[in-house]
């Protein structure tokens, strides 16, 4: 896509990951980021690749396993450890834990998913160069789930799908957190008044 093509640019051009990394695609669907995350790593880096659907991240497997510095996690990643209603529709976008796609039209339950949090998955990492978050609508459980880990996380590229949660997730990144962040369409600083940004950047400062 286009604004994967941006995006990739934008991290290379800003020196966001370099050899020997540590870098987290939560939401990795057909492993685009995953893919681009590997390359620039090297083999003394390492992308944790998250994927909830199982037939998504069989698919992973089978196009990137041959990769070592990847490492596969088939969970929802959320803001406890256990269990998660997975919910599945025609689209990506309806592979989620929240029960309905981003126009809130209700989605089918197709069974239970492991649940994981950030910080739990990445408890032994001291630091984090970038996590991208994809997770269609789930993002407050995400960041709700990475307290301590966002405080060693250089970072952050995160989807926002829904208006209703958008506020908080300003909260949590800007005043709380005191990242700074760019909305990558327009190039626009984000602040606590920004409407909601399909896509920012989120860096320490």
């Amino acid at each position: 896509m286009d604004h994967d093509l941006k995006n990739f640019n934008l991290i290379r051009q800003e020196s966001l990951i370099e050899l020997g990394d540590v870098a987290v695609d939560v939401g990795a669907c057909h492993g685009a980021y995953t893919s681009f995350f590997s390359s620039l790593l090297g083999n003394t880096g390492k992308i944790y690749c998250v994927e909830l659907f199982p037939p998504t991240f069989q698919m992973l497997e089978m196009r990137f396993g041959h990769s070592k510095n990847i490492e596969f996690v088939n969970a929802a990643v959320s803001d406890t450890v256990g269990k998660e209603d997975m919910y599945a529709g025609d689209t990506n976008e309806e592979h989620n834990i929240v029960g309905h796609n981003m126009s809130h039209e209700p989605v089918a339950k197709v069974g239970e998913i492991n649940s994981i949090t950030l910080d739990e998955l990445l408890k032994d990492e001291k630091e984090i160069s970038l996590i991208k978050i994809d997770v269609e609508g789930a993002e407050l459980k995400v960041l709700h789930g990475m307290k301590e880990i966002m405080k060693r996380t250089k970072s952050i590229l995160i989807e926002n799908h829904l208006d209703e949660i958008w506020p908080e997730i300003r909260k949590i990144l800007i005043e709380d957190n005191g990242f700074k962040c760019y909305n990558i369409e327009t190039e626009e600083s984000v602040d606590m008044n920004s409407k909601r940004p399909y896509q920012c950047l989120c860096r320490r400062v």
